[in-house]
C-alpha cells in the first residue's frame, strides 16, 4: 500500500469514495526537511485525501474551516456551476473561520484531476489533493492504480518568498552568466552578436538562466508529500498492469 510522510511518520494515504464527503481544513505540524513546520492540511493530511468519484454521480462535499483565516477549495479542471468553482471574490466569498461550506455538483467527466486552495498562499503550504473519477465504462482496467502527486515545499514563509521576488526577481537563481560565458559566446557567434544578446536580456530585465522563479535553494520536491529522505513507495507484482496518474500540484515548479 502506498504511504506518505506526515509529521515525520509514515501512514496510509486516505482514499475517500462515495458521493458525500466531510473535509476539514486545519493547521497541522509536519516535518518535511527535518525542521518542524505547520502545514495547511485536509483531514490532517498533506496532500489531502484522494477523492474517488464516479462519472454521472452527484457529489456533496462539506468543507469545514478550522483555520484562523478564510479558506477555499477549487476543483481544478472540473466542469461545474460557477457557484461551486471555489474561487473567492469570483464565484463565492470564501469559507470564513469556523464555517462550513457545502459544495454540490454533478460529475460530468472522468479521469485524473486535483483540488487546491484559492486563498492566500495555502496551496503552497499543503492544501491540495487528488481526484480520481472512474468512467461509466472502464475500457482499460489495471491491477494497480496509483496517484503520483508532485509538489514543492518550502520551510520559508511563502509571503516572505513573494516579497523577495518582488524586490529581486532572480533572488533564488544562482546560475548567472559569467565573463567566461560571454567570451565563449564571442568565440562562437562574434562580438556584436554576443553584445546584442546580452542587451536583449537586459532590456527585458531577465536572465537567460531564469528557468524558474524559485530554485532548490529553498524548495524540496515531494511525491505524494514525501521527500527523498523517506520516499513514497508504490507496490506491484511482476506482470501486473499499473496505472500511474501524474499530477503537478506545485506552486511554482515545472515538472
Amino acid at each position: 500500500m502506498p504511504t506518505k510522510l506526515l509529521a515525520d511518520a509514515k501512514q496510509p494515504e486516505q482514499v475517500l469514495t462515495g458521493t458525500e464527503f466531510n473535509l476539514v481544513i486545519s493547521a497541522t505540524p509536519v516535518n518535511v526537511t527535518g525542521v518542524p513546520r505547520m502545514a495547511t492540511t485536509i483531514n490532517g493530511l498533506m496532500p489531502g485525501p484522494i477523492l474517488h468519484w464516479r462519472e454521472g454521480d452527484t457529489v456533496t462535499l462539506h468543507v469545514t474551516n478550522q483555520l484562523k483565516e478564510t479558506t477555499s477549495i477549487h476543483w481544478h479542471g472540473l466542469i461545474l456551476p460557477y457557484q461551486m468553482d471555489g474561487a473567492p471574490g469570483i464565484s463565492f466569498k470564501g469559507i470564513a473561520p469556523g464555517e462550513t461550506f457545502t459544495y454540490q455538483f454533478n460529475v460530468n467527466q472522468s479521469g485524473t484531476y486535483w483540488y487546491h486552495s484559492h486563498s492566500g498562499m495555502q496551496e503552497q503550504t499543503g492544501l491540495y489533493g487528488a481526484i480520481v473519477i472512474t468512467p461509466r465504462q472502464e475500457t482499460q482496467p489495471s491491477e494497480r492504480d496509483y496517484v503520483i502527486q508532485l509538489s514543492d515545499w518550502t520551510d520559508e514563509d511563502p509571503l516572505s518568498i513573494f516579497a523577495k521576488l518582488k524586490t529581486q526577481s532572480d533572488y533564488y537563481n544562482f546560475n548567472q552568466p559569467t565573463v567566461v560565458d560571454f567570451l565563449h559566446d564571442v568565440a562562437k557567434h562574434g562580438f556584436r552578436s554576443a553584445i546584442d544578446q546580452r542587451k536583449m536580456w537586459n532590456e527585458m530585465r531577465m536572465s537567460m538562466t531564469d528557468l524558474a522563479d524559485i530554485s532548490a535553494y529553498t524548495y524540496k520536491y515531494l511525491i505524494n508529500g514525501c521527500s527523498t529522505a523517506k520516499p513514497w513507495l508504490g507496490l506491484f507484482k511482476p506482470g501486473e498492469r499499473v496505472r500511474l496518474r501524474f499530477i503537478n500540484s506545485a506552486a511554482q515548479t515545472f515538472f
